[in-house]
């Protein structure tokens, strides 16, 4: 197979001019933030009566799930370590919970991502209450019924220019540099 490497770079340096004029076009604005208590989140049907503060959106959203501070984070550490040994253990795609990578980072942020399409369900399986083939944290399975407070902070990616659409490939650049700011304990970097 022939490839015409000459041209391959020149459409990537065509495509990186592109992304950067998009970037520049793009604002990130802090829409809300949502603090959810571990009870809130145990199962699903606690979970509807306290999830009218999560809202479906037309615009890309890039979240960060927290905890207060680095002592509730250690404690969750631990009790995710104890979970994970078992859970390695069990068959992939029967009884095993495909959680986020574990990234050992000494930060209270747990979880960087973002949604195109269906946030809501993302932050229901991040909670755990849904199933376990999707990679996300599913707290509420390994948590322990621990007491803590999670504060999902949610940020809105727009263009400047009305008549434009965010295309995913310039959230994903912007998720990328909060991931690197923010070094979070599980999920791995967008895109990558």
């Amino acid at each position: 197979m022939k490839i015409d490497t000459k041209e391959i770079l020149e459409n990537s340096v065509n495509f990186s001019i592109l992304l950067q004029d998009k970037l520049a076009k793009s604002n990130l604005q802090h829409h809300k933030q949502i603090v959810f208590h571990s009870s809130n989140f145990r199962n699903s049907p606690t979970l509807k009566s306290h999830s009218n503060e999560l809202e479906k959106s037309e615009i890309p959203i890039i979240y960060i799930i927290r905890v207060k501070d680095k002592n509730t984070a250690k404690v969750l550490i631990e009790k995710f370590l104890r979970f994970s040994k078992e859970n390695k253990l069990k068959v992939k795609n029967v009884d095993r919970v495909n959680v986020s990578r574990f990234n050992g980072e000494k930060s209270n942020v747990l979880y960087v991502g973002s949604s195109t399409t269906d946030f809501v369900t993302r932050i229901k399986n991040h909670l755990g209450v849904l199933k376990n083939r999707v990679y996300s944290l599913h707290l509420s399975k390994w948590d322990e019924n621990f007491n803590y407070e999670i504060v999902i902070d949610i940020f809105k990616v727009k263009s400047l220019d009305k008549n434009e659409v965010i295309e995913r490939f310039v959230v994903e650049i912007i998720e990328q540099q909060i991931w690197e700011k923010l070094q979070p304990i599980f999920g791995k970097k967008s895109g990558l």
